[in-house]
């Protein structure tokens, strides 16, 4: 929730750790906007040089979110359609999946 994001914020700050980092708040408040309407997160060597990732949220029976899946790997190899695309694709059928399981299992 946004007020949760403003209390993070406002506890810790926006340190830079890579020129890729974002450290201003409206530019965060739009990328979280942004990951909430694709449901995917994208870090692009935002906390480590070299290394990006994908992740998705996994679902509750409630719709509140109870875990995440992510893949990282090498900004040489994360790139492309395989990071924008591809990999995101994989992991929300593989969390939709786990979803569904969560759901009518049991």
């Amino acid at each position: 929730p946004d007020a949760r994001v403003q209390e993070i914020v406002d506890r810790w700050g926006l340190p830079a750790q890579t020129e890729h980092t974002i450290t201003d708040f409206d530019e965060l408040a739009s990328e979280l906007a942004a990951i909430r309407d694709r449901g995917v997160a994208f870090n692009d060597e935002e906390c480590i040089y070299g290394l990006k990732a994908v992740a998705v949220p996994v679902l509750g029976p409630g719709g509140s979110v109870v875990g995440a899946l992510s893949v990282s790997g090498p900004a040489h190899r994360m790139k492309g359609d395989w990071f924008s695309e591809e990999a995101p694709d994989l992991l929300l059928g593989t969390a939709n999946e786990l979803e569904l399981t969560v759901k009518y299992a049991g």
